[in-house]
């Protein structure tokens, strides 16, 4: 039986640890906030993982599965043209599969959940991950980083007529990375479909008012 999935994508060394990229290369440069107030730091990263956390705890403690996917930068998973754009940072160790900028922060999979490897930003272009998906999940329950990079090119995928599954997001388990967060939540909703839970709590409550 096809049951509710969450999905948690890229929470990796490389975004989320203090030492990562984005905190050597991005937020150092404006302390307040990646690209405007109210975006990313380190602190609001960590935070947004917390509830990651709880996220996973929750769909174990129910018995619901939990699938991961993580991104990594080798030529092997990119474009040629792709893999030029980010040649430079690759060559730094930007996520280098095999070394500790692809690892998960904090989070530890178990045996029985799966870990699928994406390049560029679509885990659909995984075939396992589609076929995985495809046969097991009813909807995705989206969270990680970032919601209007990669969390975006899922929802959008997720949508098409050969895959055509359900999604939800739960907002704050994501961070947005160039946009407002609420902005982009509402074009994911406009456009893709995407149903909107505030919080984990939020969506426990209304996946039990739709239980009844």
């Amino acid at each position: 039986m096809k049951q509710k999935t969450l999905l948690v994508v890229d929470v990796q060394n490389e975004f989320c640890h203090p030492d990562g990229f984005f905190a050597r290369n991005k937020l150092t440069c404006n302390p307040e906030g990646f690209f405007g107030e109210g975006k990313l730091t380190v602190k609001s990263i960590d935070k947004v993982v917390d509830n990651i956390e709880s996220a996973i705890a929750h769909f174990r403690k129910e018995s619901f599965p939990i699938a991961y996917v993580r991104g990594v930068g080798d030529p092997q998973y990119l474009s040629q043209s792709r893999f030029e754009r980010y040649k430079q940072m690759y060559e730094q160790g930007f996520l280098k599969d095999g070394t500790r900028s692809t690892d998960f922060y904090r989070i530890k999979p178990l045996g029985e959940e799966p870990v699928f490897t994406k390049g560029g930003l679509d885990a659909f272009s995984d075939t396992q991950f589609r076929e995985y998906v495809q046969r097991t999940a009813s909807d995705l329950i989206l969270v990680g980083f970032f919601t209007d990079v990669c969390i975006d090119a899922i929802a959008l995928r997720a949508e098409e007529k050969w895959i055509g599954i359900p999604t939800e997001i739960i907002a704050d388990c994501t961070a947005s990375l160039y946009w407002p967060q609420d902005k982009q939540l509402n074009k994911l909703k406009m456009l893709y479909g995407t149903k909107i839970q505030n919080s984990l709590s939020d969506y426990i409550s209304n996946s039990q008012i739709n239980s009844l």
